[in-house]
């Protein structure tokens, strides 16, 4: 039992750190490290009200995740809404904790601790979003899978997770389908079979509910950040999909975790079922580096990271154990951006709270009237007004009419939108709009994809009345955040 505690609370300790930090850089208040938990809050109110979509005038699909929106309903009614995603994920950090620490057995505790920097567990419950649940999941899979291949026992939980990962993200397409094609070929014809059939019938039913909402089959913020998505599958966009990921960090480190999987797979002295089993673990990363995509604050790619080790893992357990302090020092040396990741929580987390989160006072303390983002999240939770999401996931046509001034302005006018708050040299379509001002915030600039978001005046309207909010609101602002207004 205190083997099983051990890890529970160093993982305690080590997430309240951050809070700690995050909470005294932003004046008491806490805020998420990114904007898009705030999305998928935005989207659960709406969906609890029977509505799927940001604005109540139209449909729309701004989630990443199928499950993790209507995970999030129940706690709509709470004033205290935003904090849900803090407890879900810290629920499902500590679920990983517990597993990976049985998983790695009697020896294995220091890799379990070092598992809590390597996996960037902290730093996914902090992001508000959906891929703590994924990493329960993906673990969950990888040692149904390797228990499967001592004991040719599917269990209840290994073939749920089988099935649920993908309904979390769709990214986790690339370890259910290689491990069902594992169970297939290791004898499981029928159970493989009838849990494909399952998944595909649970992603067919969410894509025609799209279709019939007047949709995209797939979300829009899978179409706005999947280039081979968008692309619709294309060679080339797949070729330029591998090309990006293995010229990051992270993918070299995936293309070097091949190499003991390479040896099992030609070795003659491992079982057919371990080389099915390493086969499994192969096409999961090569599946990522040509579909998927690391970054965006360490949450992409942990999964298939996770997933990776764990089968390494269990192919070579009795070599991890007898080499335990290299191991432990590999794992964290190859986990160098996460645990990077960890020391900058507060920073990000401080540079949603001086944009984003300003962003909000302003559209909902003094605005009050329909406006123009490219930052959807925190501006369109609890607002009733209507949000004009240049950035494509509420308004999919902004993806590409966001480049076009005409749609812009008959976008914005055919939804009362005369203000426009976004990155202005991010968005063509719109720099027509007269700048009033602009708003800086202090550096480091860790996840906001500038350090300066500008607020625009639409064509047809005087600039004057949002000149004058700004000056009211400028009185208001936190210290570290500098706002210009133009004449």
């Amino acid at each position: 039992m205190k083997k099983t505690i051990v890890p529970a609370v160093i993982f305690l300790v080590v997430l309240m750190v951050p809070i700690i930090l995050l909470m005294k850089g932003n004046d008491r208040h806490f805020v998420y490290t990114l904007d898009d938990p705030y999305i998928h809050l935005a989207l659960s109110e709406n969906v609890a009200g029977g509505h799927y979509g940001i604005n109540q005038n139209e449909f729309t699909a701004p989630s990443s995740s199928v499950l993790w929106p209507f995970l999030l309903v129940p706690f709509s009614v709470f004033s205290s809404a935003y904090l849900a995603p803090l407890l879900m994920n810290t629920i499902f950090a500590l679920f990983t904790v517990f597993l990976l620490n049985r998983f790695f057995g009697t020896g294995g505790l220091f890799l379990t601790i070092a598992s809590i920097f390597a996996f960037n567990l902290v730093g996914l419950v902090l992001t508000g979003m959906e891929h703590s649940l994924q990493l329960l999941l993906v673990t969950v899979i990888a040692i149904g899978a390797s228990e499967f291949s001592k004991n040719r026992r599917i269990s209840p939980w290994f073939a749920v997770s089988l099935v649920a990962a993908p309904l979390v993200r769709y990214e986790c397409l690339a370890v259910s389908l290689p491990v069902l094609a594992f169970l297939f070929a290791a004898g499981e014809r029928k159970k493989a079979l009838q849990l494909f059939a399952v998944l595909v019938v649970l992603l067919g039913a969410f894509s025609l509910f799209l279709v019939h909402l007047g949709l995209n089959p797939m979300p829009a913020s899978v179409n706005a950040k999947s280039a081979v998505v968008s692309d619709s599958g294309s060679l080339v966009s797949i070729l330029g999909n591998l090309v990006d990921s293995v010229k990051s960090f992270r993918g070299m480190v995936q293309l070097l975790i091949l190499v003991p999987f390479v040896f099992v797979l030609f070795s003659g002295r491992r079982s057919r079922i371990e080389k099915l089993l390493a086969g499994a673990a192969v096409a999961s990363v090569v599946l990522h580096l040509v579909v998927g995509r690391s970054g965006w604050f360490h949450r992409y790619g942990v999964y298939v990271w996770v997933f990776s080790i764990l089968i390494s893992f269990q192919l070579y357990r009795n070599y991890a154990y007898r080499y335990r302090i290299p191991v432990v020092l590999l794992l964290l040396l190859f986990s160098a951006d996460y645990l990077s990741g960890y020391t900058k929580i507060a920073y990000a987390s401080g540079n949603i709270y001086q944009q984003q989160y300003q962003m909000r006072r302003f559209v909902h303390q003094w605005l009050n009237k329909p406006v123009a983002v490219n930052d959807l999240g925190l501006v369109s939770m609890g607002y009733d007004e209507y949000v004009l999401d240049l950035w494509g996931l509420a308004t999919p046509a902004a993806l590409d009419g966001a480049f076009d001034s005409v749609w812009v302005d008959s976008a914005a006018r055919a939804n009362g939108v005369n203000t426009a708050i976004v990155y202005r040299d991010e968005i063509s379509g719109i720099q027509h709009w007269t700048h009033v001002a602009r708003m800086e915030i202090s550096p480091p600039l860790v996840v906001c994809v500038s350090g300066g978001v500008d607020f625009l005046a639409a064509p047809w309207v005087s600039p004057d009345p949002l000149r004058t909010e700004l000056h009211d609101f400028s009185s208001t602002l936190p210290e570290g955040i500098e706002i210009v207004i133009f004449r």
